[in-house]
């Protein structure tokens, strides 16, 4: 395998990128039209020639992918549907994701597959602060999800891994307070989680070795409240990873600048950023917002055209001192979980981050209750969750307070109740930032 940081492919100038990319793209569509009865079908019907796709400047001739389509297209024709595009005894793993009926979507990878999704995730995690003289606490489950795959990555990464399975408390508190690893990597809900069971303890310990919190599978981690938080309780530096399941488990790294997520994919990923409501193509530059979009430029099974991929992302600058020359985003949400109040947009991670502010009177999760149909405006008051302490007393005018930071950051009115940790939900994976009602 390629070294960890693969320097010469990560400081690539931008148009060398371009030119590589191009190249690639042209040799890939052909042979994804030529295997996959999907985009076979999906080229056809538009009336596009493979011949018109010369490079990347020519993708926008292509229609988008939607994960719903897949999906569709799946369910008619199952197992893996018509965009599979291989033999089935060329597969090696089939991952499972939660489909929009709730019955799981199958995603199949090749060893080849699987291969360039551990070069993808070697850089993310390189760039977040991971090597092979890390020891890390790996509280990512091994399946049936895509983020189980950083088990073989990290095998072949090198470093210590004490695993435990997602949501083991007592166990992954013992591991840090033992002084074993130096990296948490899992979600940032967990993290936060483990966080307030430190802070709760009465016999704290004067130092933990953790240097590097390393979060993903969520929103949370870039979020200044709950960073300063998990930072503060465990004198270790966060630092953000993301993937896309359909693409690769990871393909965005945070380097030390904690300015952003770097894109990692260069040479097997082509990315784009669209306008969310009109598809309109805009530019990676410091400042744009946007959802990603992304095309494979080498994928055996199941490859991917246009993939949109759901995430609204900020992007923070396209330079960064440490090298790499691709563009640095946060993630601010997803499309999905988006609504509007009275004309304005609101991203229920940012939520967490202002409830947060709160500590320790709350956990720093929460949630907002709406309507299952939200294609039109909601009224409020936004009903929100916030998770507060087993057994602790709020002050009076607690929620009176958390209501006007609200309003005031978020810019819409909220009623907000109080839910015990222990009735809230499962902390050991991800935090549904939404919740739909009747």
């Amino acid at each position: 395998m390629a070294e960890m940081w693969d320097h010469d492919v990560e400081t690539t100038c931008i148009a060398e990128q371009i030119e590589n990319a191009s190249r690639l793209l042209t040799r890939h569509i052909e042979d994804v039209v030529r295997r996959s009865p999907f985009y076979r079908k999906k080229f056809s019907q538009e009336g596009i020639s493979v011949s018109a796709i010369q490079g990347v400047e020519d993708l926008h001739k292509v229609p988008l992918s939607t994960k719903s389509e897949i999906k569709e297209a799946q369910d008619a024709s199952p197992p893996f549907g018509p965009h599979l595009g291989i033999h089935q005894e060329k597969i090696r793993r089939v991952f499972q994701t939660s489909g929009s009926t709730g019955t799981p979507t199958l995603l199949a990878v090749t060893a080849r597959d699987l291969e360039i999704w551990r070069s993808i995730g070697a850089r993310s995690y390189t760039a977040a602060g991971m090597s092979a003289t890390s020891s890390v606490l790996l509280t990512f489950g091994a399946g049936p999800f895509v983020a189980g795959h950083i088990h073989a990555l990290l095998d072949e990464m090198g470093p210590c891994v004490v695993p435990v399975s997602p949501g083991d408390t007592e166990r992954s508190l013992r591991v840090i307070e033992l002084g074993i690893v130096d990296t948490y990597v899992g979600t940032p809900t967990f993290a936060l989680h483990l966080a307030n069971s430190v802070s709760r303890r009465q016999n704290q310990p004067h130092a933990l070795a953790l240097k590097h919190i390393i979060t993903g599978g969520e929103p949370g981690g870039g979020l200044p409240e709950i960073r300063n938080q998990l930072e503060g309780t465990f004198s270790a530096q966060v630092r953000e990873i993301m993937g896309v399941g359909d693409i690769s488990p990871s393909l965005f790294g945070e380097c030390h600048e904690q300015d952003g997520m770097h894109f990692c994919g260069q040479g097997f990923v082509w990315p784009e950023l669209i306008d969310a409501n009109t598809s309109e193509p805009i530019e990676f530059e410091a400042g744009a917002y946007g959802e990603l979009v992304y095309t494979s430029l080498e994928r055996e099974a199941m490859p991917l055209i246009r993939f949109r991929s759901g995430d609204l992302v900020h992007i923070t600058d396209t330079r960064c001192k440490c090298g790499r020359t691709s563009f640095k985003m946060r993630c601010v949400g997803r499309s999905d979980d988006t609504f509007i109040v009275r004309g304005v947009n609101v991203f229920p991670s940012a939520i967490g981050d202002v409830t947060a502010e709160f500590r320790p009177f709350v956990t720093g999760r929460a949630r907002a209750v709406i309507p299952r149909d939200t294609s039109v405006s909601i009224e409020p008051p936004i009903h929100v969750e916030v998770e507060v302490p087993d057994g602790s007393e709020q002050p009076e005018n607690l929620a009176v307070s958390v209501e006007s930071r609200i309003r005031s950051k978020l810019l819409f009115r909220a009623a907000v109740s109080f839910v015990p940790e222990s009735q809230f939900g499962d902390s050991s994976y991800k935090t549904r930032p939404v919740a739909r009602s009747n």
